[in-house]
């Protein structure tokens, strides 16, 4: 009678694991748009602020639109966002160690979206966190 109620109670164990919550990451897409534009192509990353205990994540933006599935999001809390755009400035650079010449590249955006960041958030936990962002230039 004991043997019966064993794979019953595999099942409900199993079962309550599973809905156990997952890992408590967070999914984040969005948008980011440089001067009414869609930004062509950058990166994204989201950094936790102090008490908040997360990783940080990131994701590349394509064609204005990034997006960071739940494994690789962050856990809830307040995030400090940087988002950079590089591109080809024209000039060719040496390489001090192998002495190749190589396309220099500069950062397009302001040091206010990047380095200097003044993009604050807050990762909500339980659904997906949409998170726009409208950039200028000047």
């Amino acid at each position: 009678m004991q043997f019966q109620k064993l794979p019953l109670l595999i099942l409900v164990a199993i079962t309550s694991l599973a809905g156990c919550g997952g890992s408590g990451r967070q999914a984040i897409e969005g948008t980011v748009t440089l001067d009414g534009q869609p930004l062509a192509e950058g990166y994204l990353r989201l950094r936790p602020e102090p008490g908040t205990s997360s990783p940080a994540a990131g994701a590349p933006v394509k064609n204005g639109a990034y997006e960071i599935a739940p494994e690789g999001g962050t856990f809830a809390g307040k995030f400090r966002v940087e988002i950079t755009a590089m591109r080809p400035s024209g000039r060719k650079l040496t390489h001090p160690e192998t002495g190749q010449l190589y396309d220099e590249k500069i950062q397009v955006l302001p040091p206010r979206y990047n380095k200097a960041s003044e993009l604050r958030v807050d990762v909500v936990e339980g659904e997906v966190n949409r998170l726009d962002f409208e950039l200028l230039s000047k």
